[in-house]
């Protein structure tokens, strides 16, 4: 890929909805984490940040054995906006693209995290997103000069306000890859990850008109 970018994943929630820890799970001959951090490397983002809860030892030793960047929220009830915050904080100023994506993507392909990247470089649009079938997805990628405005931002709004705020200049970048809306809440859609189901449900409001669901 010869545009830069950088990732950021926000994996500090507590994964209510799924019932137990979801990103060290089983998948595809390794994790579902894993196997982003793999998609990622292999479309050519060698510095990958990662932001974990201060008690989930686990994904943090991995982490940090996979050689990524380990932040760690302190309190992560502040949301998810302050675990995008502590990433960007890990990662330092670099001048590149940056890509936030949930830490639970694992399906994405390589070839459209570099089309994402790619396309929003050509365009200079200040940010771009994967649409799959009308329906947003995620890595977010944000231009470099767009990222200091993620400081001040409403935490209770998220990286939303950031979309709303350039909702005229957002990037849709077509791409035949439902994996870029496949991630992984409940044990559902865990199966269905694993080949027991499929994606074929109605889209809801905020999935055609905005990311799935914001990263924590």
């Amino acid at each position: 890929m010869g545009a830069m970018a950088v990732a950021l994943l926000p994996a500090a929630g507590a994964a209510l909805r799924m019932g137990r820890p979801k990103l060290l799970l089983p998948y595809a001959g390794g994790t579902i984490v894993g196997a982003l951090v793999a998609s990622l490397r292999a479309a050519g983002v060698a510095t990958v940040a990662i932001v974990v809860a201060p008690d989930d030892a686990a994904l943090g030793d991995w982490a940090a054995a996979a050689g990524l960047v380990v932040a760690v929220n302190p309190e992560p009830q502040r949301g998810m906006l302050s675990s995008i915050r502590e990433g960007i904080a890990a990662l330092g100023g670099r001048g590149e693209t940056l890509l936030v994506s949930p830490a639970d993507l694992p399906a994405v392909r390589p070839t459209t995290i570099v089309a994402v990247v790619r396309r929003r470089e050509e365009s200079r649009a200040p940010l771009a997103v994967p649409v799959w079938q009308g329906r947003r997805g995620h890595p977010l990628a944000i231009a470099p000069e767009v990222i200091p405005e993620i400081d001040g931002l409403d935490p209770g709004i998220g990286l939303r306000q950031l979309l709303d705020r350039h909702a005229g200049a957002v990037l849709r970048v077509a791409v035949d890859d439902p994996g870029v809306v496949q991630d992984v809440d409940t044990p559902e859609d865990y199966q269905v990850l694993c080949g027991g189901g499929d994606l074929a449900r109605e889209p809801g409001e905020e999935e055609r008109d905005g990311p799935r669901r914001p990263p924590r």
